[in-house]
Order: structure tokens, then C-alpha cells, then sequence
């Protein structure tokens, strides 16, 4: 559960930091992603450690950006 938490950590900061508005096109479709693998018969640990990370990543990113004033 902890490599898909990792990376979906850096994917989400990363959406948000580069893409912002955009980015949140790129958190439906990881969510997206990991529930077809779940349905699929896959891990669902995996599934829920990469969509927790890619959600607190981005809405970390977005987060600080409101209160910094810069969005």
C-alpha cells in the first residue's frame, strides 16, 4: 500500500502545482483508474493507498495555494 500511496502523493502534488485547474482532470482518472483495477479482481489496498495519495497531494497543493492568495 505504500509505493501507491507515494506515488499517488507525487502525482497529485504535481497535478496541482503544474496543471492546477487541470489537475483535477488527472484525479478522476486515477480514481477512475483504480477502481476498473479493483473491479478487475486487483488489490484493493493499492486502489485505495493511490487514490488517498493523489487526493491529499492535490487538495494539499490547492489548499496552500488559497491561503497563500494565490488562486
Amino acid at each position: 500500500m505504500i509505493p501507491p500511496l507515494v506515488l499517488g502523493l507525487a502525482i497529485g502534488f504535481f497535478s496541482g502545482y503544474f496543471l492546477l485547474g487541470w489537475g483535477a482532470l488527472v484525479v478522476l482518472g486515477v480514481i477512475v483508474a483504480a477502481v476498473s483495477l479493483v473491479l478487475r479482481g486487483r488489490s484493493r489496498d493499492g486502489a485505495t493507498g493511490a487514490i488517498a495519495g493523489v487526493l491529499l497531494g492535490y487538495a494539499g497543493v490547492i489548499l496552500v495555494a488559497l491561503f497563500r492568495g494565490a488562486l
